[in-house]
């Protein structure tokens, strides 16, 4: 095997001629022939050390657990970045990020393979809601990300600084450059301009995205290799109803794992009601058996609660029962006013998990919490707020106090809580 010293100066010196085409062959096939340019890597000898780390025994092990985690997506990325005509190292970045995982949640709240904030989403394409956090959609945050690579790019004119603007923030890096008076990443590695998680974050980058160029010579699998379906081709479904994805999946025989973690967005395993312009993503060969079953089947594919309103009964209360939120029970029956149900009136709730029958309060006492304590109401708190103090719900303590959970809180009022354990 080739001198790893010797692999990484021909990897220094050669990179800029290197076309993804030569380099990334084996994992995944080019479209019509196209061809990217790689990132001339920066001389930092952190790249060095990742590279020592990765060939260890247990960093092999890491490499190809992220690698068969990421063998869904990596066509997918490529593809987009051929588009774009970016470097293909980029396809690596969610490793670096999220390990490849779609449902990673970071300590400061990042979330996806690509791991953005919720302070980041706003000028993409990304919707946060109680059906779907589109952070965890490869589809829209891959796009999202590669836009943000771009302008960080545009703005900074240089690779290994637009991805060290990835991870400590634009304007950060831009002042790094002001500060000092170059825009040389290397200098500023050297002269202690980026933080250190950054300093570390980009070589981090480079030594991985050169071992999956160079696998064979480091004795590591391919990274196509690696993976359990056709890899990275992938169509989407719009949804003119609200589906189950374990219906769908046992319906059109497509694994119920994989159509889950294609859609990791989805807060529940439904998807969010018609209407809601939500697409289904699929792997191509699946896909013309999801449409004909979406086409033909003549069932729901999502499974009801059919519930009898009594006396008594909120939506609030029917919503802490069945485990949903009260705006899904709302959607659902638009025709409902819940501010005055009438006894007798059929209404239909999404069933998220197994329940047994509802019993309102005209029957027995309401449920409250095993122990309870008394809360005075600050300046500034919500019941979402105080809900996530208590480890509750902000509607589990509006049902417990007789409130709308819509309603604004007075300063000095006394609300009962759960108690502390």
């Amino acid at each position: 095997m080739m001198n790893k010293a010797a692999l990484l100066l021909i990897f220094l010196t050669a990179a800029a001629a290197i076309s993804a085409e030569a380099a990334f062959r084996p994992a995944v096939q080019q479209p019509g022939g196209a061809e990217l340019h790689s990132i001339p890597p920066p001389d930092d000898p952190e790249i060095d050390r990742y590279i020592d780390e990765y060939l260890s025994e247990h960093g092999r092990k890491t490499m190809n657990a992220i690698l068969k985690r990421a063998a869904p997506y990596l066509g997918f990325i490529y593809d987009r970045l051929i588009e774009r005509n970016m470097p293909p190292e980029l396809m690596y970045l969610p490793a670096v990020e999220s390990g490849f995982r779609p449902w990673a949640v970071s300590r400061s709240g990042a979330a996806g393979l690509w791991q953005f904030m919720m302070n980041s989403i706003s000028p993409f394409d990304i919707e946060v809601d109680q059906w779907r956090d589109d952070r965890r959609d490869f589809w829209r945050a891959t796009e999202a990300a590669l836009e943000k690579l771009q302008y960080n790019y545009d703005k900074l004119g240089s690779w290994p600084l637009a991805v060290a603007a990835y991870n400590c923030g634009l304007g950060r890096v831009q002042r790094a450059v002001a500060a000092s008076g170059t825009s040389d990443y290397i200098e500023l590695y050297k002269r202690g301009y980026l933080p250190k998680e950054t300093r570390q974050y980009v070589p981090k980058l480079f030594a991985f995205a050169h071992l999956c160029f160079y696998y064979s010579s480091y004795g590591l699998p391919a990274p196509a290799e690696t993976a359990t379906d056709s890899s990275g081709r992938w169509a989407k479904v719009e949804l003119n109803q609200a589906v189950s994805l374990r219906l769908l999946s046992a319906e059109a025989d497509i694994p119920h794992r994989l159509l889950r973690e294609a859609n990791a967005e989805l807060r529940h395993d439904i998807s969010p009601p018609a209407g809601s312009g939500y697409f289904l993503k699929v792997p191509v060969e699946y896909s013309d058996n999801v449409e004909r079953v979406l086409s033909e089947s003549t069932q729901p594919l999502l499974r009801f609660y059919i519930h009898k309103i009594g006396r008594g009964d909120t939506f609030y209360a029917l919503a802490r029962h069945f485990g949903v939120s009260v705006s899904m029970i709302e959607q659902y029956n638009p025709s409902s006013d819940p501010r005055s149900l009438r006894a007798g009136e059929k209404i239909v709730i999404p069933a998220l998990k197994e329940c047994g029958p509802y019993r309102n309060g005209s029957d027995t006492e309401p449920e409250q919490w095993a122990g309870a304590g008394s809360y005075t109401v600050r300046s500034g708190d919500t019941l979402w707020s105080i809900a996530k103090t208590y480890g509750t719900s902000a509607e589990e303590i509006a049902f417990n106090n007789g409130i709308s959970a819509d309603g604004i809180l007075r300063a000095g009022a006394v609300i009962q809580v759960p108690e502390a354990d």
